[in-house]
């Protein structure tokens, strides 16, 4: 359970000053959601950027004490849960890079 938790971590550690070094607390707006077929379709202010990390946090959170909790009972289960965490945090994390990259 180690190795889900550290990738979830680096990719919290990733996010926030990431969003923070290259947009700051601008007070404009930002595009928030690209499409392939429709281009910029969704924009917001600044601070709307930051739901996704905090989302994240939240299922780190979650999923690993949910982890915990049934790591004695059902094994398989809590390894499901920590290894989907990590990969949700890293999809979160392109995320934030693309729609950074966006903005820039």
């Amino acid at each position: 359970m180690f190795v889900p938790l550290a990738i979830s971590a680096l990719a919290q550690v990733f996010m926030w000053p990431y969003i923070f070094f290259n947009l700051g607390t601008q007070g404009g707006t930002l595009f928030l959601h690209y499409n392939i077929i429709f281009g910029v379709d969704y924009v917001g202010e600044w601070w709307r950027i930051l739901i996704m990390p905090v989302v994240g946090l939240a299922f780190v959170i979650i999923n690993f004490i949910a982890g915990i909790y049934t790591f004695n009972s059902d094994k398989l289960l809590s390894r499901i849960l920590t290894v989907f965490t990590a990969v949700l945090e890293l999809f979160l994390a392109l995320a934030v890079y693309l729609i950074v990259d966006i903005n820039l």
